[in-house]
């Protein structure tokens, strides 16, 4: 029987080619892991965590699940080990964008070509961090988790870095130019009319100003 993962971690599964070379950076008892190789998404992949306990607790699942020869478990901080193992394509999930930036703030980043990643804050630093580092954004995807907003942000290496905006960094080059997304940013536009009535910063209101032009797109689409 098909091991069942959560609805935000199934959101990452379509991201993932067969020619991937993976590291799952943080392994939530390998459950994603042993999900993508049972699925046939692909025929290996390396899950890393800092913290002995969790990858132990992968490990048991792995063997579990008869797939200690395609599940490959590794005791590393963040990416600190992938000059060891042949890795080209990164998934960090559930976690927030300072964590992520930490990871990826290694010299090791260099051999990587594909980050799939899901942040549940601080979406404008990661994407400024990812443009800086010479990702482009590929796709992006909002995924609710109960009271948490999560947003995949799929990035890769290309020939030219794209140039975004701040309105583009703040919100989403992909994202806001999704009709899908309009109630998301009716309902993002509303906590921030609150946030600014109650301030009056002009940061705030140059927010607004930029939520109401992303609304007033999608409404047009």
């Amino acid at each position: 029987m098909m091991t069942k993962i959560s609805d935000r971690l199934k959101s990452l599964t379509k991201y993932i080619s067969p020619d991937d070379h993976v590291m799952d950076v943080g392994c939530d008892h390998a459950l994603l892991d042993i999900y993508l190789v049972e699925s046939g998404t692909i025929d290996k992949i390396y899950v890393g965590d800092v913290n002995p306990n969790a990858l132990q607790n992968g490990k048991e699942n792995i063997i579990k699940h008869g797939l200690d020869t395609k599940v490959f478990p590794i005791l590393s901080y963040g990416i600190e080990k992938i000059s060891e193992i042949e890795v080209d394509t990164l998934i960090i999930s559930g976690m927030g964008s300072k964590t992520i930036i930490d990871i990826l703030s290694s010299p090791n980043l260099d051999k990587v070509y594909k980050l799939i990643l899901q942040s549940n804050n601080n979406w404008e630093e990661l994407r400024r961090f990812l443009n800086e580092k010479g990702f482009n954004i590929f796709h992006e995807e909002i995924v609710p988790d109960g009271k948490k907003t999560y947003i995949n942000i799929i990035a890769g290496r290309d020939y030219t870095i794209d140039k975004y905006t701040d309105k583009e960094f703040t919100f989403g080059p992909k994202l806001i130019k999704d009709p899908n997304n309009l109630p998301y940013f009716e309902s993002l536009y509303a906590s921030c009319e609150e946030i600014y009535y109650r301030s009056k910063t002009d940061t705030a209101k140059e927010k607004l100003t930029m939520l109401e032009e992303v609304i007033e797109y999608l409404k047009n689409l």
